[in-house]
């Protein structure tokens, strides 16, 4: 029987809703803590097993004893939610700028979990406690340790992970888990090494996980029918007959490759409970459509059928769950435009579920036809309606053949993990958010004798270690002496960093290896001192290039206006302007980056070429280079915090420009110039990616359907920004956009009830979109500035 003859495609989507309602209403999770008390036992059981070994059968013991569950509105089996804590910062209610540490403590997630029923605070602390005293939670606090004091007024972040990867799921649901054991065993049988057959095996057990997690929902599902009557009896067998057959077989049609995709997903966040930030779909598109195809099902029945898969994202009453995107559309790697039925009626489903997660990304090219930005016009310019991330294949390509050294062959692959970072499905460990740069914060040091204006305390070389007798020298200096101090941060950056790389390599991840390239290499995708991925590389998150840049114009324009008001610039500095409120209007009034003037945007192209070189030519844990990503994950607003008054006028504690955009209120000439002061970047050096936000009033667009809208919007906003023939080399290759402004989400905010009946108001807060009634008053303030409509005007 098929869920077609069962359920029409209403009658699913209706499900689809009351599932989400059912998941918003769980405000408690607790599943990551029974996981890691499991795993805890498994430590001791399998203590004479080699790691590989231990930790995979471990994530078998954890799929037999997790608790599981099938609801009424289920018509997909399976969960995210026992993998995740209520943790991110950022969609926080109690989140607070100065409240944020960073990414230090190894066991800060047993603090997001209060005591229920037998789940005791004494056992919280034990538990907290164990963990702490393992070997990973011991190599990550070395890490931190070699930062010494520069992580505490964020100079520099660094971070454990390889969260922000992209499995290619597309071999499983062909070929099933039995198809990927087989492979193994091929592997294992012509392989040598002892370690390799070792992990081979770990591989191989790992796998198993997810068979007695199918296992178990299929017994579940079969009590629920048993219990049931008519539609609803049978949708249920319907569900233990696919969990009979996927993932353990290939999928024949698009229900079972939906089932299958959803297990081998649970069961991998699974292997790294807590909190997996943030595994991405890839393009969903392509993965989907030959099981779509396979049996011609309908445009709304696939839309029906994903808006469970995009349910499924959502975790609990904030939806945890952060940073998953998921993608569409693009180019082949000879051209042909990828979009396809599936590519549409996954867009039916965003837009009728209107969920805060999954992150919708799309891509475009020169030949993206029209019927592509037509059906993303209702996304733009319904109010509170989710909108997409806009991905550049035509340059996105040409910077990953060159910087990435990706193979021509796998450049259709590439996808976008977390935010905005562009990988290689099922192939590219990019450790994206390995490290974070504060360059703002490094200025601040370097005009002050290494001191922070923020705290008093000295972090650098003072102005006379530097040969600095007179202030008027070290502004004549400063750039020389930015780039130095900066080199040297970078180089502490990158030893924290690397070590933090090898902290996590301790927890293998066998299962998640085996959709990532392990089948063919033999290691893990973690390992450190052998390859396991086909690409691999570090990322550095670098923050500040218009506050920097700005400052630097400024500086230039007291020289040579005002010399011997020098001294008295940095002392406004320290003071925060607070007697001195005229030098600040000075400063305010020098060129700012933005309005398309020559000197201020060829210095943050300076900056933004040099500081990508600087970063790119750093050394990881293999030896690979370090990728230069120009984004701020909101964090322009955390490290804007502990970054003190600069002398483009901005104050001290406030936040730093987002990504590669102007300071917020600093590009007040309109779209057309801020254009083309972006133009002059480099993008060729971004190979880590970058970060770019416009707000758009929506009165601009004066054509009457969505249709005609998402056409206006091709030719007024994409066109000139991808596709400007004025533009020399690499084009810009991401943008997000809110289309409202500041006055509709003062409104919203104010009369939640009338704005966002349905209690659900999305917006982007960076590179994923949020439901904006979740987030904290700091993050709701910030999301209103940066739409900074003067810079968009038309």
């Amino acid at each position: 029987m098929r869920i077609e003859e069962v359920l029409n495609a209403q009658e699913i989507t209706q499900l689809a809703k009351e599932r989400f309602q059912e998941e918003r209403a769980t405000d408690h999770l607790e599943g990551w803590f029974l996981a890691k008390e499991i795993m805890r036992e498994c430590d001791e059981q399998f203590k004479d097993e080699k790691d590989c070994i231990r930790i995979s059968k471990t994530l078998v013991e954890v799929a037999k004893k997790i608790p599981l569950w099938i609801g009424d509105y289920h018509v997909f089996a399976g969960t995210q939610d026992d993998a995740f804590a209520r943790s991110y910062a950022l969609i926080n209610p109690a989140f607070s700028v100065d409240s944020f540490t960073g990414y230090c403590d190894p066991v800060a997630v047993f603090g997001d979990i209060d005591p229920m029923g037998d789940i005791t605070q004494e056992r919280i602390d034990d538990l907290k406690e164990y963990n702490m005293n393992t070997d990973f939670a011991k190599a990550l606090c070395k890490a931190y340790d070699i930062a010494g004091e520069n992580t505490s007024e964020a100079i520099f972040f660094i971070e454990q992970v390889t969260g922000h990867l992209i499995p290619d799921m597309r071999p499983v649901l062909k070929i099933g888990v039995d198809g990927l054991k087989e492979q193994i065993r091929r592997h294992k049988a012509a392989e040598a090494d002892a370690d390799k057959k070792d992990y081979y095996d770990a591989m191989d057990i790992a796998l198993d996980a997810v068979l007695v997690i199918a296992g178990r929902y299929e017994e579940l599902a079969r009590e629920k029918a048993a219990k049931s009557e008519g539609a609803v009896k049978e949708r249920f067998e319907v569900m233990a007959d696919a969990l009979g057959k996927v993932p353990r077989q290939g999928a024949s049609n698009l229900y079972e490759a939906i089932q299958s995709f959803i297990l081998m997903w649970q069961v991998m966040c699974l292997e790294q409970t807590p909190n997996p930030y943030a595994f991405s779909v890839g393009n969903a598109d392509r993965i989907f459509e030959p099981y779509r195809q396979a049996e011609d099902t309908g445009r709304d029945m696939t839309a029906a059928l994903l808006k469970h898969l995009l349910v499924f994202y959502n975790v609990a009453d904030r939806s945890w769950a952060i940073s998953q995107d998921l993608i569409i559309g693009g180019k082949s790697n000879t051209g042909e435009d990828m979009t396809n039925p599936t590519s549409y009626a996954l867009l039916d489903a965003y837009y009728d579920m209107n969920l805060p997660q999954p992150i919708l990304s799309v891509k475009l090219h020169k030949d993206t036809p029209d019927e592509l930005y037509e059906s993303l016009g209702r996304f733009l310019f319904t109010p509170g309606c989710l909108t997409p991330s806009f991905f550049n294949d035509d340059s996105v390509f040409e910077i990953l053949k060159e910087k990435n050294h990706v193979e021509p062959e796998d450049l259709e692959d590439y996808s976008v993990a977390g935010c905005q970072e562009p990988l290689i499905m099922g192939k590219d460990n990019g450790n994206t958010t390995n490290s974070w740069l504060n360059m703002a914060k490094v200025l601040e040091l370097s005009l002050n004798g290494g001191v922070s204006t923020i705290s008093g305390r000295k972090f650098g070389k003072s102005n006379e270690e530097n040969g600095y007798k007179e202030e008027v020298d070290v502004l004549k200096n400063i750039r020389s002496t930015f780039y130095q101090n900066l080199e040297e941060y970078v180089d502490q950056m990158v030893e924290c960093a690397n070590a933090a790389s090898e902290a996590i390599s301790l927890l293998q991840v066998p299962f998640l290896s085996a959709l990532m390239g392990g089948i063919e290499t033999g290691i893990d995708t973690r390992d450190t001192r052998n390859q396991g991925t086909k690409y691999n590389g570090s990322g550095c998150l670098i923050h500040g290039l218009s506050v920097v840049a700005d400052s630097f114009a400024a500086i230039d324009r007291l020289l040579e206006e005002r010399p011997k008001d020098a001294g008295r610039m940095l002392e406004a500095l320290r003071d925060n302007f607070e007697h001195d409120q005229q030098m600040r209007q000075y400063l305010m009034k020098a060129e700012k980056y933005g309005n398309n003037t020559a000197n201020v945007d060829d210095e943050a192209a300076e900056i933004a070429a040099r500081v990508s070189d600087m970063v790119s030519s750093k050394k990881n844990y293999l030896g690979n280079p370090f990728r230069a990503d120009w984004a701020s994950p909101s964090t322009h607003l955390l490290y804007g915090y502990w970054v003190g008054a600069t002398p483009d006028g901005r104050m001290a504690r406030e936040q730093l420009g987002y990504g590669i955009d102007p300071l917020y209120g600093e590009a007040h000439s309109g779209l057309g110039f801020r254009i083309m002061s972006n133009m002059k970047l480099p993008f060729e050096k971004m190979n880590g990616g970058c970060a770019s936000h416009l707000g758009i009033n929506p009165n601009y667009f004066k054509t009457s359907s969505y249709e005609e809208k998402g056409l206006e919007f091709k030719n007024k906003i994409i066109g000139p920004l991808f596709y400007n023939p004025k533009k020399e080399g690499i084009s810009p290759f991401y943008l997000y956009v809110n289309v409202t402004t500041p006055e509709m989400l003062r409104k919203v905010l104010a009369d939640p009830k009338k704005y966002a009946p349905s209690g659900v108001y999305i917006m982007r807060i960076h590179g994923t979109f949020v439901n904006f009634l979740d987030l904290s008053p700091d993050i709701q303030e910030d999301i209103i500035k940066r739409l900074d409509m003067e810079s968009t005007s038309m």
